[in-house]
C-alpha cells in the first residue's frame, strides 16, 4: 500500500521555499506527499508542477481568536481524517500547536514537528508566552517526536517540561543545496566592501541597527556599500508587531547610507549574494537557523552576527565571521570596521564559511537526518538506507 505524508505550515510560501527539497525527497522514494497550508499565491499549481498535491486550508498565523483556533483543529483534523496519512509533518507554531492536536484525536500513526524559531511571541514574554507554553505542553505531550534546529531553544521546552529529552532532536536549519548554491568562480569585487542583510523587515531582525552602524561606517569609509533585501509588512494588532513600516524604509533609501531592495525572487537574491563581500544579519529574533545565513556561508561569505541562539549555529566568532552583541550598533561598528581594515580576511573568512556550510548544513545531510526521525516516529522508512 502506498504510504502517504502530509505537510503542514502557514503558507504555502513557507512549504514551498523551505520544505520542497524533504517532500521531494519522500515523494522520490514511493510516498505519496500533500501539503497543507494557506494559498496566498497559486501555490496549488506550483507544487502540482513538482508533482505534488497542495490543499488550500486557511490558517490565520497572526490572529488570536480562539474559535478560529478551535475551527482550524476541526478543519485539520477532517483533513487528516480523509487524507488518511501515516505521517505528519508541522511546521511553525500554529501547525505545530492545532496540527498536533487534530492529528493526536485523527489518530495519525506518526506526528513529527518542527520548531523553526520560538517566534516573538517569546520576545514579548508575558501571559501570552505562558499560554503559549501550556498550548505546546498539551500538543506535544506523549507519542510526538520534535524537530529543534538549534540547542537553545531544545533546552528551553526542557526547562519548561514541554517535551522530553527522548524524543526531541536537534536538526541544524532545513538545508541548503551546496552543489548548487556554492561560491562564484572568479568572482572578484571592486571599490569598498560591500555589506547585504536580507530579512524580513523586522526591527527584531536588527534592521534599525545596521542602518545606525551603516551611516557611521560610510562616515569614515565612503566607498563602502550597505544593501537590504527583503519584504516589508504591515504591523498593527493584526500583524506582526515588529513589522518596520515600508515608509520608513524608503527614507532610509532616500538618504542614501543604506539600499533597500524590497522583496525580490530567490534567483536576485543569489546574484546579490554573489555581488557581496560581507553579509550581516543583527537580529535579536528568536531564530531558528537562519536560510539566510546558510545560504552566505554556502556562497562563501564572511557574515557578521549576533551571538544569539540559532546565529551562533552557523558562526565561529573570528573563524567565518564576527559574533556581535544584540542591539549594539558600536559593537557592529567594530566589526565592520575590522573588515575593511583587513580585507585579506575577508576570502579567508568566506573560505571557512564555504567549509562549515558543507559540513554541517548540507541539505543531504539534513534530509537524512529528518527521515531518521520518521523512523523513530513510527514511519517506517528503511527503503530509504538503500540509497
Amino acid at each position: 500500500m502506498n504510504k502517504k505524508a502530509i505537510f503542514v505550515a502557514n503558507t504555502g510560501f513557507s512549504l514551498f521555499n523551505f520544505r520542497l527539497p524533504l517532500m521531494k525527497r519522500l515523494s522520490d522514494l514511493g510516498w505519496s506527499v500533500v501539503g497543507a497550508a494557506s494559498d496566498e499565491a497559486a501555490y496549488a499549481s506550483k507544487f502540482a508542477k513538482e508533482g505534488i498535491k497542495f490543499i488550500n486550508v486557511s490558517i490565520d498565523h497572526k490572529g488570536m481568536n480562539p474559535f478560529a483556533d478551535l475551527a482550524l483543529i476541526s478543519k485539520l483534523k477532517s483533513l487528516y481524517e480523509k487524507e488518511t496519512p501515516n505521517l505528519v509533518h508541522h511546521f511553525t507554531i500554529k501547525p505545530v500547536i492545532f496540527g498536533s492536536l487534530a492529528a493526536k484525536w485523527a489518530n495519525v500513526p506518526a506526528i513529527v514537528n518542527s520548531i523553526t524559531g520560538l517566534g516573538y511571541v517569546f520576545v514579548k514574554g508575558g501571559l501570552l508566552k505562558r499560554i503559549v507554553i501550556e498550548l505546546y505542553k498539551l500538543a506535544l505531550s506523549r507519542r510526538t517526536q520534535i524537530i529543534f534546529q538549534n540547542k537553545n531553544d531544545k533546552q528551553l521546552f526542557l526547562d519548561n517540561d514541554i517535551v522530553k529529552d527522548t524524543n526531541a532532536r536537534v536538526i541544524l536549519g532545513s538545508g541548503v543545496n551546496t552543489d548548487q548554491i556554492r561560491p562564484l568562480e572568479n568572482n572578484t569585487q571592486d571599490g569598498g566592501l560591500k555589506f547585504l542583510l536580507i530579512s524580513r523587515m523586522l526591527w527584531t531582525k536588527g534592521v534599525s541597527e545596521y542602518v545606525g552602524a551603516a551611516e557611521k561606517v560610510k562616515r569614515d569609509f565612503p566607498e563602502t556599500s550597505f544593501i537590504m533585501a527583503g519584504g516589508a509588512s504591515g504591523g498593527g494588532a493584526q500583524g506582526n508587531p515588529e513589522a518596520i513600516p515600508e515608509k520608513w524604509l524608503q527614507d532610509v533609501t532616500s538618504k542614501g547610507s543604506v539600499q533597500w531592495v524590497g522583496r525580490i525572487p530567490h534567483k536576485e537574491v543569489m546574484a546579490l549574494l554573489d555581488d557581496s563581500d560581507v553579509v550581516v544579519l543583527p537580529s535579536y529574533y528568536p531564530e531558528g537557523v537562519p536560510k539566510s545565513l546558510i545560504e552566505a556561508a554556502a556562497k562563501g561569505k564572511t557574515i557578521i552576527t549576533t551571538d544569539t541562539p540559532g546565529c551562533r549555529e552557523v558562526v565561529i566568532d573570528g573563524v567565518n565571521g564576527f559574533l556581535v552583541q544584540p542591539k549594539d550598533v558600536d559593537s557592529l561598528v567594530n566589526a565592520m570596521h575590522r573588515l575593511i581594515r583587513e580585507p585579506g580576511i575577508v576570502n579567508q573568512m568566506g573560505a571557512a564559511s564555504r567549509k562549515r556550510a558543507v559540513e554541517l548544513f548540507d541539505e543531504k545531510k539534513v534530509l537524512n537526518e529528518t527521515l531518521i526521525v520518521y523512523q523513530e516516529a513510527g514511519a517506517l522508512l528503511r527503503e530509504w538506507l538503500k540509497e
